[in-house]
């Protein structure tokens, strides 16, 4: 049933108390963790991911076969390759799905997670002509 007043299905909206308006607004300015705890999430970040990947090898995230049709531009007519850099690759499920459609494409693709990488370098269709994965922490300023 229709919600008379947003034409949403099934929700009803309310208005914040003032109470829960000073609530948040005091969340807010505090934020969500402590500085101690966002420190050491972004310290220990890669390790984090490492631990993901440990756990869950390829099986997490699901090939993205719908790209081509999505994003016609990476497709071109065939006759110039075309290259990607891919930033967070994970193990791969954005650009090995271009690469079995057999676009003209080279890819360098780079992650976080070194065991990431290691899941991409192992998949059975790399090949260093087409892809070039390596480990790297864009946040990182080297000198």
């Amino acid at each position: 049933m229709a919600c008379p007043e947003s034409g949403a299905l099934g929700h009803h909206l309310r208005s914040l108390t003032p109470e829960e308006e000073q609530k948040l607004k005091q969340q807010e300015s505090r934020g969500l963790l402590s500085e101690f705890l966002q420190k050491k999430l972004e310290q220990e970040a890669a390790k984090n991911w490492d631990k993901f990947y440990k756990r869950n090898e390829t099986r997490f995230f699901k090939d993205r076969h719908w790209t081509t049709r999505e994003f016609q531009d990476l497709i071109g007519d065939g006759a110039v390759k075309r290259t990607l850099l891919e930033v967070g690759c994970g193990v791969g499920n954005f650009f090995y799905p271009l690469l079995e459609d057999g676009l003209n494409l080279f890819v360098y693709a780079c992650d976080f997670s070194p065991r990431a990488i290691e899941f991409v370098q192992s998949h059975p269709m790399y090949d260093e002509t087409k892809v070039c994965a390596f480990h790297c922490d864009i946040t990182e300023v080297s000198p």
